[in-house]
């Protein structure tokens, strides 16, 4: 699911002969960046459990203004945030305006807006959120809603699929020591990627750049496997918001992203939105901690414990 953004600088920090200094655009960022968020915790962060389902990150918020707690997904191949229209009208909320978005499928999808958005989140406030709203009952698993990119722009996200938690912090104060390979993201409009290589069997390694999408439970879509020697079986392709597609699925060989190689990955092909002829989903991801680090123009992976787990058959 993949759909439109705004973006938050980065924080710098002049340095004088002396302690360090603060300019006065510096100040009205960090001003700004107060008022959208709001960290309970001094240390400018918060930890938050979350459940993996079908492949899927499922956490828990609220929407101010209501106690009724709703379960989202956390969707980086999404460029907004949305909410289920059911929930919506459930909750009272009410919607002005309406568009229309492109999904993972094929043709329009409505939507109406709700504007002026604050999402409680254990030990963090996040506002000023435009949700769109559309019907999200055909998605599986059902959810409540998801977030997007406005909502994962604005801070540093490690997420460790092994221990189950989400750490959020300000970016102005995040900083990474760890063993993990940095991946300059390289972003289409909401949509960030990096840059992989795919191996099918009886065609010629596919250099690329590749959607990281944590909304997906797939491992990696790639046009190769079409032409592969290997078998493959038809599949719907493009599942979530549209109309779905019909495609194949099949084995790769491999996997690179960086120096790390993994052996055996369901590759699918081809989703009926031409940004997503190229993605790289959970399958892939929960073998790893993958630190959002946008305001530095970086994702971090760092495999764990599940990283040389055997794929599922195709």
């Amino acid at each position: 699911m993949r759909v439109q953004w705004l973006a938050i600088a980065a924080l710098l920090f002049a340095v004088n002969a002396g302690p360090h200094a603060q300019s006065a655009s510096e100040k009205t960022s960090e001003q700004e960046a107060s008022e959208v968020y709001h960290f309970s915790s001094p240390d400018q962060r918060t930890v938050i459990p979350f459940a993996l389902r079908q492949n899927t990150i499922f956490l828990k918020l609220k929407i101010a203004g209501s106690d009724q707690p709703l379960e989202f997904t956390f969707d980086t191949g999404s460029g907004s945030t949305y909410l289920d229209t059911a929930v919506a009208k459930r909750m009272g909320l009410k919607t002005s305006g309406s568009g229309a978005v492109h999904g993972a499928g094929s043709g329009e999808v409505p939507v109406t807006y709700i504007d002026s958005v604050t999402l409680e989140l254990s030990g963090l406030t996040s506002s000023g959120h435009r949700l769109k709203v559309t019907d999200l009952s055909g998605l599986k698993p059902h959810q409540d809603g998801f977030l997007g990119h406005d909502f994962i722009q604005r801070f540093a996200i490690t997420i460790d699929y092994a221990g189950g938690k989400m750490t959020i912090a300000d970016p102005s104060t995040f900083a990474y020591s760890g063993p993990g390979e940095s991946f300059p993201v390289k972003f289409r409009g909401p949509w960030p990627y990096i840059d992989g290589i795919v191996a099918v069997p009886g065609v010629e390694p596919e250099s690329g750049e590749f959607l990281i999408d944590s909304g997906s439970s797939d491992a990696v879509d790639e046009p190769s496997i079409a032409n592969t020697t290997g078998p493959v079986r038809k599949v719907q392709t493009g599942v979530g918001l549209g109309q779905p597609g019909e495609g194949v699925v099949g084995l790769a060989l491999y996997l690179q992203l960086g120096s790390f190689r993994l052996d055996g990955p369901i590759d699918s092909c081809c989703s009926e939105n031409p940004d997503q002829k190229r993605m790289i989903g959970t399958e892939v991801l929960r073998r790893f901690t993958v630190i959002l680090d946008y305001a530095r123009n970086r994702i971090i992976l760092e495999p764990n414990a599940h990283f040389k787990d055997p794929f599922p058959d195709a």
